[in-house]
């Protein structure tokens, strides 16, 4: 860690014991989905549990940098370095995933973001319904669950005006 750097140690909520709480439950109706979702939660308890080990023997062991994570993710909500032009028909996704990234590390977004984002999202709508990759492309169904995924984590009521419900 450099000089100028201070260690902001970020408790994780995958690593709180109540977390076992939020775990998938069948309601004893199993089914191929449900059994493979418990497999997938279990493995991935294996690796909290891990990480939560090497974390109390190794102080120095990787630690989330917070603030640079917010403040590439904000910035991404306006402009992307050149290296993501590839992902120009993936723009609902962009803004979903930073956003939900945002919502879980407990960042407010402002009004303002929240209606530029919506703004955006809102050209990205297909007249015939649904949503595209970015402004002035055809509508499916992946762009679609991203924006309206995006649209209520924002959660204002311009966003939910953007989806034609």
């Amino acid at each position: 860690m450099g000089e100028n750097e201070r260690r902001v140690v970020v408790k994780l909520r995958c690593l709180e014991a109540s977390i076992s709480e939020e775990q998938f439950h069948d309601d004893n109706f199993k089914t191929a989905t449900s059994d493979d979702q418990i497999a997938v939660e279990e493995s991935v308890k294996q690796q909290f549990e891990y990480i939560k080990n090497v974390a109390e023997l190794d102080p120095d062991c990787p630690q989330l940098l917070r603030e640079q994570h917010i403040h590439f993710l904000k910035k991404g909500l306006y402009s992307l370095p050149e290296a993501y032009e590839c992902l120009d028909a993936s723009r609902p996704w962009l803004c979903y995933w930073i956003l939900h990234s945002l919502e879980l590390l407990d960042e407010p977004i402002s009004d303002e973001t929240k209606s530029k984002v919506s703004a955006f999202l809102s050209k990205c709508q297909h007249p015939d319904g649904g949503f595209g990759g970015g402004p002035y492309q055809l509508a499916h169904l992946a762009p679609t669950y991203a924006a309206v995924n995006a649209l209520c984590i924002i959660g204002t009521e311009e966003a939910y005006q953007v989806i034609d419900r």
